[in-house]
């Protein structure tokens, strides 16, 4: 496993025997399976989203994750070990990290450079060739109005859509621990709505209760904005099963 900060562009392309399309809540799936493919007791557009998440997520697969200081790692203990570096080296992923702390779909953080927020970093990134795209966030967008933090949203992800059509493109909420988290309800709300407008996976730590008024002071950092080192390793294991489930409406539908 590998992890750059940023870059990634020019990468010899490794074979793949699966083409990605894939899209949120019952979107057409085009899959090309091996003829040995396994049975499975899902309908075959499901079984063929299980399959292609798998390859996707598989040990040695490029991914570039794009986020904000939690992408970063902010709060834990070197400041620069979050949920994205912790996954990363569990699956053993080739992994660019762009995490840039403060920024979001539409807040450029303290450079006030629009270059900063998601959309131009994923462009900039548009030489890279990914199995798997990871756009975090944004409770950092949180003095935008919801119309427009929609619209971002959904333009910054349908250009990561038509920039890289064989990835596997997953969006994730906001993901703060409590009182912080109270906050978020209309970022969420927002955040989801571009995705599935976009057509793009989402995985929503709010709507879920990833974290509680009860697990929370176990799980916060300091500031009570971020996470600690526990905080990040249940974030990622977190992380870990949802994308596990991306394709798979029910535990029945996989693979066997």
């Amino acid at each position: 496993m590998s992890t750059r900060s940023n870059g990634g562009a020019g990468r010899a392309r490794r074979p793949r025997t699966v083409a990605i399309a894939l899209a949120v809540l019952g979107v057409a799936v085009s899959v090309a399976l091996p003829s040995s493919a396994p049975r499975s007791s899902c309908p075959p557009d499901q079984a063929r989203a299980s399959t292609a998440t798998a390859s996707a997520l598989a040990a040695g697969s490029r991914v570039l994750v794009i986020g904000d200081s939690y992408t970063r790692g902010r709060g834990s203990s070197d400041g620069m070990t979050g949920w994205a570096q912790m996954l990363s080296a569990d699956s053993g992923w080739d992994s660019t990290i762009d995490g840039r702390p403060g920024t979001g779909y539409v807040n450029p953080g303290p450079s006030r450079s629009r270059s900063d927020t998601y959309l131009p970093r994923i462009v900039a990134d548009a030489e890279a060739d990914p199995d798997l795209v990871i756009v975090q966030g944004s409770q950092n967008d949180w003095t935008v109005g919801e119309a427009d933090l929609r619209r971002r949203v959904e333009e910054t992800l349908r250009q990561a859509v038509a920039q890289w059509p064989r990835a596997l493109l997953v969006a994730i909420g906001p993901s703060a621990p409590r009182p912080r988290a109270d906050s978020t309800g209309s970022i969420d709300a927002a955040v989801r709505a571009g995705a599935r407008s976009a057509g793009v996976p989402y995985i929503d730590p709010v709507a879920e209760h990833w974290f509680t008024s009860m697990n929370s002071p176990t799980y916060a950092a300091s500031d009570g904005e971020h996470l600690n080192d526990a905080g990040y390793r249940y974030l990622a294991r977190r992380i870990d099963t949802a994308l596990r489930a991306v394709g798979t409406t029910s535990p029945e539908c996989r693979a066997r």
